[in-house]
């Protein structure tokens, strides 16, 4: 097993306990592959595909024609970088942009949710989970940053 895949299956695999949403969002986009012109096939991808079109009495692909080809290991590992770092910058600059939006017109930073008549409603106070964002933010870059040295299984090292 290559280490793109040992990468992409031990994060994945933590995704799916930490994060099933978001793990199930990234399989579905990984499995479903990337599409590429007809003209952009590798001259292997192109034979075989054409072998197939030809067994099944279809006419040949064309260069406007687009294919669905799977992810390599390395860009696998490439869109579950991408995607973590995305939704970190974006959890942080929204939280950011709250606050400044709650300071600037004097507002409560504690939002509430649910309704006000309930017992229990939940909440959160926005200088800590901006603060908690920026954070999470920083944990993500220098994890990126490494490459996934860090997130390696040990055997992997």
């Amino acid at each position: 097993m290559s280490i793109e895949s040992e990468q992409y299956t031990f994060v994945m695999e933590r995704l799916k306990a930490d994060f099933p949403d978001l793990a199930a969002q990234l399989d579905q986009e990984l499995k479903r592959g990337r599409a590429v012109s007809g003209q952009k096939l590798r001259r292997e991808e192109r034979h075989e595909r054409a072998s197939r079109l030809e067994e099944a009495h279809l006419p040949a692909l064309g260069k406007t024609d687009v294919a669905v080809i799977p992810y390599s290991g390395e860009e696998r590992v490439g869109l579950i970088r991408e995607a973590l770092l995305t939704l970190a910058e974006t959890m942080h600059a929204s939280r950011q942009a709250v606050l400044k939006l709650t300071m600037e017109w004097g507002m409560d930073q504690e939002v509430r949710f649910g309704d006000p008549e309930e017992e229990n409603p939940s909440f959160i106070y926005l200088r800590e989970e901006t603060e908690h964002a920026r954070t999470m933010l920083a944990t993500v870059r220098d994890l990126l940053s490494e490459g996934f040295d860090e997130m390696q299984p040990e055997r992997a090292r």
